[in-house]
């Protein structure tokens, strides 16, 4: 399938910076980018505009968001930090507050070269954004054998690959023979 030429660069980038995330990607990741446009110009504007409202899709009203006063209520917010639409890989301070707590609570990852952490809608889209970027159809993936349901839609239905388990605990404790056993 054709690469497009943003996804080549990224592919390039990843080449020369790290190969074995390359390595890692799915067909699907490889021709993974985000697109120059729109979106990626409304973000640089918010983020560096302050004069105009460059957000699209938002409906406004007496100079902040449009919102039903009846939900507004509920909230202790501030109305323009909770409707408009987020970035897409989320609020920049969220991520940012997110990596320094991943720093200090794995403090061996200080100095590492790390992006930042995107914000997904729930547990199954992060690991849907994980089957995307990183199986192929008829790739195997080694999970628990205590797993849910929607695995087998995300990893086997969605993307092709195939699910092989291991017993997880034996005698109340990580079952490592059990998981060695399907290394081979």
């Amino acid at each position: 399938m054709k690469i497009l030429p943003l996804a080549a660069e990224l592919n390039a980038a990843l080449e020369k910076e790290a190969p074995p995330v390359l390595e890692m990607l799915s067909d699907l990741g490889r021709r993974f980018y985000f697109p120059k446009g729109i979106i990626s110009q409304s973000a640089e504007a918010k983020a560096k505009a302050h004069k105009f409202n460059a957000t699209i899709g938002i409906a406004t009203e007496g100079g902040g968001p449009m919102h039903l006063a009846s939900l507004q209520k509920y909230f202790h917010l501030d109305p323009a930090e909770l409707y408009p639409y987020a970035p897409t890989g989320g609020k920049p301070a969220l991520r940012e507050a997110w990596k320094k707590k991943q720093l200090r609570e794995n403090p061996k990852m200080q100095g590492k070269a790390l992006g930042l952490p995107i914000v997904t809608a729930a547990l199954t889209h992060g690991l849907g954004l994980v089957s995307e970027l990183f199986v192929n159809p008829g790739d195997k993936l080694l999970l628990a054998d205590k797993l849910w349901g929607n695995y087998r839609l995300t990893f086997e239905v969605r993307q092709g690959g195939q699910i092989e388990t291991f017993p997880f605990f034996k005698d109340g404790r990580f079952h490592q023979a059990g998981f060695r056993s399907k290394l081979v």
